[in-house]
């Protein structure tokens, strides 16, 4: 008897190496995968960012390049209409002041009268220097402005690229992601199968069945997912929580330079459209709309700190939530419409100002 079960103990102890040994090696790769997914896609994340950054300083380049070329062509018509002025007074003043010298008799008028002409002459010579300063001036900021719109128009292309890589590596990502779970979950089924089966092998129902485990129903194994609903209510806990629970890739991009001379005040982190954004702490929750954010929401958490989200697809809880709670889901609306979707994320101290999101955001997702 001692020796059929520790013979069924060393068969169980085979199957459960077994049974975990493939798992475990699928789990690892999965990880690994999942690593190099994560390192792509923030790599993608960064670029973005940066080809984002060479756009809207080539667009304000333009604008600039605009407002010179403006003031100036301002400044020409005035001097074109300046010499023409002089022009005009030159022409009547043509023959005239001498008609008048050979009548005048006294002495005094005939030097005012040559110190009138010869002011004309001395003002039309300046007004003609300016003018053509000013147009060579002109030249010069036209041919600028050419320039700097061919790199904008290469900017933009490049920056439309790099939204195409961000999403497909994201994407990408999403996948691995998914295969990562998947194989724990395969790692944790086998391992308790295994310890199951090794129960089985030395139980004395076993030994008193004629070596046979009892029959069991296995349960059906569905070869399709099933769809989900979009993830309501608290779905994350911890000291303080990523607000963008999912696949996500985002980089340093607080401070870049933005359209109309701006700065971009907080992370953009990149994820799929629908996936939930939570509240980072418990705290009282406001949703906004605007052309800018488009559906935004303000969190004022409890430790004292607001924290804003832009660009939502959607909205989620609102009012008093607890950490975790479901307040949106990732989106790109208002300007970022036709960007990567993506969670414009700040966080204000105090409830006022910023600082740079980026250094809780590595800590915490």
């Amino acid at each position: 008897m001692l020796v059929r079960r520790a013979r069924a103990a060393t068969v169980a102890a085979l199957f459960v190496l077994a049974c975990f040994s493939a798992p475990a090696a699928a789990r690892a790769d999965a990880e690994d995968d999942l690593r190099v997914a994560q390192a792509r896609a923030n790599k993608a994340a960064a670029d973005l960012s940066a080809a984002n950054t060479a756009a809207a300083e080539a667009e304000n380049a333009v604008a600039s390049s605009k407002q010179r070329v403006a003031r100036l062509e301002s400044k020409v018509n005035a001097t074109r209409q300046q010499v023409r002025e002089v022009a005009v007074r030159m022409y009547v003043e043509g023959v005239a002041p001498m008609t008048r010298l050979l009548r005048m008799g006294d002495a005094n008028q005939i030097v005012l009268a040559q110190s009138f002409s010869h002011a004309i002459a001395s003002t039309s010579g300046e007004a003609l220097r300016q003018f053509r300063a000013d147009r060579e001036d002109l030249g010069i900021e036209l041919k600028v402005l050419e320039e700097d719109e061919q790199e904008a128009t290469a900017a933009v292309e490049s920056l439309q690229r790099r939204q195409r890589e961000a999403i497909q590596e994201v994407d990408r990502l999403s996948r691995v992601v998914a295969a990562a779970q998947a194989a724990r979950e395969a790692e944790r089924r086998a391992q308790a199968a295994a310890a199951e089966a090794a129960a089985r092998a030395v139980s004395p129902t076993t030994a008193t069945n004629g070596g046979r485990a009892p029959a069991t129903t296995s349960p059906a194994v569905r070869t399709t997912p099933t769809p989900t609903a979009p993830a309501t209510g608290v779905i994350a806990s911890g000291e303080w929580i990523c607000p963008v629970q999912g696949p996500r890739a985002f980089s340093n991009d607080y401070g870049a330079a933005r359209w109309g001379g701006g700065t971009h005040m907080g992370n953009d982190i990149l994820s799929p459209r629908g996936t939930p954004v939570v509240a980072s702490v418990a705290g009282s929750v406001r949703h906004r709309s605007g052309s800018v954010s488009g559906l935004s929401y303000y969190l004022d958490g409890d430790d004292g700190n607001e924290y804003f989200g832009a660009h939502l697809d959607a909205y989620g809880a609102s009012g008093r939530v607890a950490a975790g709670t479901v307040v949106g889901y990732v989106g790109n609306t208002g300007d970022a419409s036709g960007t990567a979707p993506h969670l414009h994320f700040e966080i204000h101290p105090g409830g006022s100002g910023n600082i740079n999101p980026y250094p809780t955001l590595s800590r915490y997702c």
